[in-house]
């Protein structure tokens, strides 16, 4: 039998190609064949003339990115904000100090690593520039006295190469100040630094001499007057005692200077700080020189300051030679001088009351005399000034003196001025020994009541120990009373019941046929269900009563066997 003819099916190639998920409707991903856009991807050409010149810059900018917080990750956000900070002009000044302050903070409880990243990254460029700043100096000044050595060296050299504009300004000086002071207290961090300032310190130029009557400058020479020590120190001297008082080529003169004279006081500050003997004769001249002179510098208006400072700080030798030799004698007509009342003033606010009274002796010799110096118009002041610290017999003759010229209508204006505040000084002198008066009679009488207060408790604290005993015996006492009033009160009520009970009895036998015959009832049968529990109750609390009062004799008996021997 012949078999079926079963036709075969032939699927051509773009029947094949049609099988695709695309093409049958099927949600599979299509293939690679398919996408366009892929296709168009992985073109080279494509790639090359479109893509690589685009993603070039992303690329980088991306990579930047990544790298700066690759940096930042590694340090505390703090120190990283910090200095980071809008440091702008249009900020407030508030605003500024608090940025300025955080920055100081953070770096100075950074470690190592922090520093170098904060120094390298946002100091190290820009010295000269934070230097001159009025509120970012301060990070020079913080990073000289805590950072490590090779920052402080790169600041201090960065600051010398600019030197002859930097220590003009007024933030700078301050960091060149902070620097001076690193340097003398660890001349081994940085000793190139060290000797290149002691070279241009000591230097003796036009230049220098520019320096020393500056406005800021001069703060940096009176700086190192006060922390170089030594041969340094000597050295400096040397070179600054060419122009205080001195004959010199040049005919310049620091005391004389409204900035040059603030120099000499810093030489007078130092003088009793020298041990060492060269800069001590050095530092004496200089003062005895200002001495010699004194009748000239009082007239000056910025040399007057140089006599007032050995007369507030200056020793007692300098005093002594200066009041006896020239001020007492000059007093009458430096004090008439505009510049030389100012010296007046200090003469008898920092003179003794010997000098005083010299002084008075000066001013009376005679009448005519003190009727000037009332009526100057600059030696007034002085003259008031001397009322105030005169003893009170010299005060009297003082205002006779004035009385007499005001009754003889010789005062003018500065004359009476000197008159009402002479009568208003003295009435508050009297006020005021009043009040002394009143406060030492307040003293006596505090310490009176301190000393008996203390006598009171040396007593009590002798008897602190009888006192507990007794406070412990008078309590007991109270409570062994309470009881024995709460004991009679409820024996009070017991009689009573007894006595009810005894009459309930009595009735009882006049009218047995009411009750019943049994005899133990009888004791009980008058009495109510009540009455009998309280019975019963009286006689266990009377029970517990009788105990405690032999526990507390038992406490007690040895106190007052004590006391009565006593």
């Amino acid at each position: 039998m012949a078999q079926p003819y079963v036709p075969q099916e032939i699927n051509k190639e773009e029947e094949e190609l049609k099988c695709h998920p695309s093409q049958s409707g099927s949600t599979a991903t299509p293939t690679l064949y398919e996408n366009q856009n892929a296709t168009k991807a992985f073109n080279a050409a494509f790639f090359e003339d479109q893509l690589l010149d685009q993603e070039d810059d992303l690329f980088d900018e991306i990579n930047q990115q990544l790298n700066q917080v690759l940096i930042n990750d590694s340090y505390r956000p703090s120190l990283i904000s910090a200095f980071q900070a809008d440091m702008s002009s249009y900020l407030s000044h508030e605003k500024l100090t608090k940025n300025s302050r955080k920055m100081q903070l953070e770096y100075q409880n950074a470690n190592l690593k922090e520093k170098e990243y904060v120094f390298n990254t946002f100091v190290k460029a820009e010295i000269e520039n934070i230097s001159l700043d009025k509120y970012k100096h301060f990070l020079l000044e913080k990073i000289l006295e805590v950072g490590p050595s090779s920052h402080k060296n790169i600041i201090l050299d960065r600051i010398f190469q600019s030197i002859n504009k930097l220590i003009k300004d007024l933030y700078a000086c301050k960091v060149m100040q902070k620097g001076l002071e690193v340097m003398v207290q660890n001349p081994q961090d940085s000793p190139q630094q060290f000797e290149n300032y002691l070279n241009f310190i000591h230097s003796d130029n036009s230049q220098m001499r520019r320096l020393y009557v500056d406005k800021i400058a001069n703060q940096i020479i009176q700086k190192s007057l006060e922390v170089l020590e030594g041969n340094h120190l000597f050295k400096l001297l040397q070179v600054l005692s060419k122009y205080i008082l001195n004959n010199n080529n040049e005919k310049f003169e620091l005391s004389i200077d409204q900035y040059g004279c603030l120099i000499v006081n810093k030489i007078i500050d130092i003088y009793p700080k020298q041990f060492d003997n060269q800069t001590k004769t050095l530092c004496n001249d200089i003062i005895i020189r200002a001495i010699n002179n004194s009748s000239g510098l009082t007239r000056r208006q910025y040399a007057n300051y140089i006599i007032q400072s050995i007369l507030e700080k200056g020793q007692e030798i300098h005093k002594r030679l200066l009041m006896d030799q020239y001020l007492i004698k000059d007093f009458i007509p430096m004090s008439m001088d505009k510049y030389g009342s100012n010296v007046a003033e200090k003469v008898i606010v920092y003179g003794g009351s010997q000098w005083r009274t010299r002084l008075w002796e000066e001013v009376t010799i005679s009448e005519s005399s003190f009727k000037k110096l009332v009526n100057d118009q600059y030696a007034n002041y002085p003259i008031q000034r001397l009322f105030e610290y005169l003893e009170l017999p010299l005060r009297q003759e003082y205002l006779a003196l004035l009385n007499r010229l005001s009754d003889n209508n010789q005062l003018n204006n500065h004359g009476q001025i000197v008159l009402k505040f002479a009568l208003a000084n003295q009435n508050v002198k009297k006020y005021t020994q009043k009040i002394v008066l009143n406060e030492k009679n307040l003293e006596n009488k505090n310490k009176q009541k301190i000393s008996n207060q203390q006598s009171q408790t040396k007593s009590n604290k002798n008897n602190s120990n009888n006192s507990q005993n007794q406070q412990q015996y008078e309590n007991g006492l109270k409570q062994i009373q309470q009881q024995q009033i709460q004991q009679q009160f409820q024996v009070a009520m017991m009689q009573q019941m007894m006595y009810y009970q005894q009459q309930q009895q009595l009735l009882l036998q006049q009218m047995p046929q009411l009750y019943y015959q049994n005899q133990n009832y009888l004791n009980y049968g008058t009495m109510t269900q009540e009455q009998q529990m309280q019975m019963y109750y009286w006689q266990q609390q009377q029970q517990q009563q009788q105990q405690q009062q032999q526990q507390q004799q038992q406490i007690y008996n040895p106190y007052i066997n004590n006391k009565n021997g006593q």
